[in-house]
């Protein structure tokens, strides 16, 4: 949302968001930087979405219930086209993890040693493939604690340090029988080797899987888990399918979860694909909240190249006045002029990692503060006033009260005014 202030009249300021536009089908590309990369999708959907980039580093191991409530649900089929559908626009730039979890949990190997691997159409199609084509054994527990800890694990071990995410798909809670995972052994029942360790339960059941489900002690230390996860500084997003999971709602967004807003109750599992596929720009939406006093930072239309001889000026471009925030850059070259004139700034854009900041900008005569809220990364200003004058500077800061403070004390329009 954006909105503006001025010292004569309101109007609406569009701020830009660094986004890309997918078109859909069954069929079609995914543009990225100047790329495509294919996707396909078993989930129909509008003519058009909007797929937010990630600015930076992100890394992203989806936890997959195959348990036999989902069998019993009859729900595996949209399951496992929606979370086909989700992978499968996943940006290229992201690296991609799968663990699949019942009886035990079992990670998803692109080759030995790598668990963890960049979206790329051919890595894509192989995780696809990794998703189980049958339906969940009818007798099938939910290992909800290993296949957090195994997610946490590749992360931990192939993760780049940036933003590291494990978004859980469930149609339930906590539902398993004690004893180590990660070992090949039994019990739980259908355990494999893991590469980066090996863990034990104790809070579940003494043997079988049968009436256990949700158990305090299961619950307990499902929870210390994702609880170790979060601390760590991982994300964990916490996705609820069908209408088994209702009674469980409120655990998984209160003790699973990061936050509120990182539960997503999915009730009719023929639109979790809709549902996964609009994480992907909730997944790249992380920013920091701006508590600085006074300006951010200022940058002036100024020379930036001379003629040696003539003492010309050959090129323009926005560059910092004074000190200047480290969340707050201008990217060169970014101004867009106006009609055929080289150095006439209508638009200027800037990187930053503030959730919400506010600019002031001068054009000509004109003063203009303009607001960036639920920022991704990336904003773009406006001349001031949408006025025919060039953006002369913009200066930033964490409030609006702040912009319109430096406005108002700014001097007046008149004779020697710049």
């Amino acid at each position: 949302m954006t909105k503006n202030r001025n010292n004569e009249s309101g109007r609406t300021v569009p701020i830009s968001r660094r986004s890309i536009l997918r078109t859909t089908g069954a069929a079609g590309a995914l543009a990225l930087g100047g790329t495509s990369l294919p996707f396909v999708t078993g989930v129909a959907a509008a003519d058009e979405h909007l797929i937010e980039t990630c600015g930076g580093e992100v890394d992203v191991v989806v936890a997959l219930d195959y348990s036999g409530s989902i069998r019993n649900a009859g729900t595996w089929g949209d399951i496992q086209s929606g979370v086909d559908s989700f992978l499968g626009v996943v940006p290229a730039d992201v690296q991609l993890g799968l663990v699949t979890f019942g009886d035990a949990p079992a990670a998803f190997e692109y080759g030995p040693g790598n668990l963890l691997d960049f979206a790329t159409a051919s890595n894509v199609s192989a995780v696809q493939a990794g998703v189980p084509a049958s339906t969940p054994p009818g007798e099938n527990a939910t290992h909800m604690p290993g296949a957090l800890d195994y997610s946490n694990a590749i992360l931990e071990q192939e993760g780049r340090g940036g933003r590291e995410i494990i978004v859980l798909i469930t149609d339930g809670g906590p539902n398993y029988e004690n004893g180590v995972v990660g070992d090949g052994a039994s019990p739980p029942a259908d355990d494999t080797t893991f590469p980066y360790g090996t863990f034990e339960y104790t809070g579940g059941t003494t043997g079988g899987e049968n009436g256990i489900a949700g158990e305090p002690g299961e619950l307990t230390e499902t929870t210390a888990t994702a609880t170790a996860i979060k601390n760590a500084g991982r994300r964990v997003i916490a996705v609820g399918v069908g209408e088994n999971v209702a009674g469980f709602d409120d655990y998984l967004r209160d003790d699973i979860a990061s936050a509120t807003d990182d539960f997503v109750a999915v009730q009719d599992a023929s639109n979790l694909g809709a549902e996964l596929e609009a994480l992907i720009s909730e997944v790249c939406e992380e920013c920091v909240d701006c508590s600085v006093d006074g300006q951010l930072a200022k940058y002036e239309f100024a020379c930036v190249e001379t003629d040696p001889d003539t003492g010309e000026c050959l090129a323009y471009d926005f560059v910092p006045e004074g000190d200047v925030d480290d969340n707050v850059a201008y990217t060169p070259g970014s101004f867009e002029s106006k009609g055929d004139e080289a150095f006439e700034p209508m638009t200027a854009t800037f990187d930053t990692e503030y959730c919400d900041l506010y600019a002031l900008v001068k054009s000509g005569r004109e003063l203009d503060v303009q607001s960036i809220e639920g920022n991704d990364g990336s904003a773009t200003v406006e001349t001031a006033n949408g006025g025919k004058f060039a953006i002369s500077f913009v200066a930033f800061y964490c409030t609006e009260d702040a912009a319109v403070e430096a406005m108002e004390a700014f001097p007046s329009r008149g004779a020697g005014r710049r």
